[in-house]
């Protein structure tokens, strides 16, 4: 019961924190670093209706691909288990996550495993 609220609470604060930051585009002057180049960067709509800046190479095409090769969702660095975030905590969070990402993304394209066409 504990870790099942703890679990929800975990969730909860990530929540609120990504969506601070979601609602408004990043001002040059906040960028992080990150990136070499910020110019290549465009403004454009998500498909929650938020506003974010997005990089698309201009020869990519989507109708050339039929699938999207799918691998489990992994944190770097490793998170640790603590006295109040168990392993199992952790453990659940990751789960959701590449649960709720891998919904998402198959509604796109068909995931599969390894690359090549899809027969």
């Amino acid at each position: 019961m504990r870790t099942h609220t703890l679990f929800k609470v975990a969730v909860l604060s990530g929540l609120l924190a990504l969506s601070g930051c979601a609602s408004k585009i990043t001002q040059p002057d906040k960028y992080s670093g990150f990136l070499k180049d910020y110019s290549g960067l465009k403004e454009t709509t998500s498909a929650t209706g938020k506003p974010v800046l997005r990089w698309v190479d201009s020869s990519f095409d989507e109708s050339k691909y039929d699938s999207i090769v799918w691998n489990p969702i992994t944190y770097y660095p490793v998170p640790k288990p603590t006295t109040q975030v168990g392993q199992q905590v952790l453990d659940k969070l990751r789960s959701y996550t590449d649960t709720q990402l891998k919904t998402a993304i198959e509604k796109r394209k068909p995931l599969v495993t390894t690359p090549g066409r899809v027969a």
